[in-house]
């Protein structure tokens, strides 16, 4: 059992992660076209709480996550909302020959990449899921975010992304996977509740198209 299978029972509790919801779900609205989108998908979806933000805009979505306990949780709130979805357990970062090819328009993906070893293959895995022109938005850690994750149960010293991503090695990657297109927008400001009181940090935003 993971961390976040650990941890999916109480995830939707905590008001910063309810506020950083709100934030990311705005400015997605704003840098991507949803006109004529008919399917999305979010890579490490956790509970759903960003896709549900998004519910109007996303006729059909599927949550995929690498925590059962997770993906239990947004089927529950699949369920709740009565929305035509669904959840898939897959690990884009694993290279297999059955990830879908062509199945969604629009894939976003937060705070997730700084977990994931292999970056390259992730992100051609994401460009194969995507339809021609599809777009994709990805969320994270800029690299020098050290002390962001602390304690046992974030103990991943042999991830070396765990305190951010270098924005140059990600753009090569995109690119090199097919992507054009690329864009870099503001950061989003965040804060985080942490045992010291609330702690500023930031978000990259990057979005492509295939």
């Amino acid at each position: 059992m993971s961390i976040f299978d650990d941890m999916a029972h109480t995830w939707d509790d905590k008001p910063d992660r309810e506020e950083r919801t709100r934030v990311v779900a705005a400015r997605l609205r704003e840098v991507l076209d949803f006109d004529g989108v008919e399917a999305g998908l979010e890579y490490g979806c956790g509970t759903g709480q960003l896709s549900f933000a998004l519910a109007d805009v996303l006729p059909h979505c599927l949550l995929v996550d690498t925590s059962l306990e997770m993906l239990k949780a947004a089927e529950r709130g699949i369920a709740e909302r009565a929305l035509p979805w669904d959840t898939e357990w897959r690990n884009l970062a694993a290279q297999a020959t059955d990830h879908p090819d062509d199945i969604t328009d629009v894939l976003f993906c937060l705070q997730v990449l700084h977990h994931v070893d292999d970056l390259k293959t992730t992100v051609e895995n994401m460009a194969r899921a995507l339809r021609p022109g599809g777009q994709v938005a990805l969320m994270d850690l800029p690299k020098g975010s050290s002390g962001f994750h602390h304690g046992p149960g974030h103990d991943h010293a042999d991830n070396p992304h765990l305190d951010g991503l270098d924005k140059e090695e990600l753009e090569q990657l995109l690119r090199g996977a097919g992507f054009g297109d690329i864009a870099w927008h503001d950061n989003i400001e965040l804060e985080r509740e942490t045992d010291d009181g609330k702690v500023p940090y930031s978000l990259f935003l990057v979005t492509a198209r295939i």
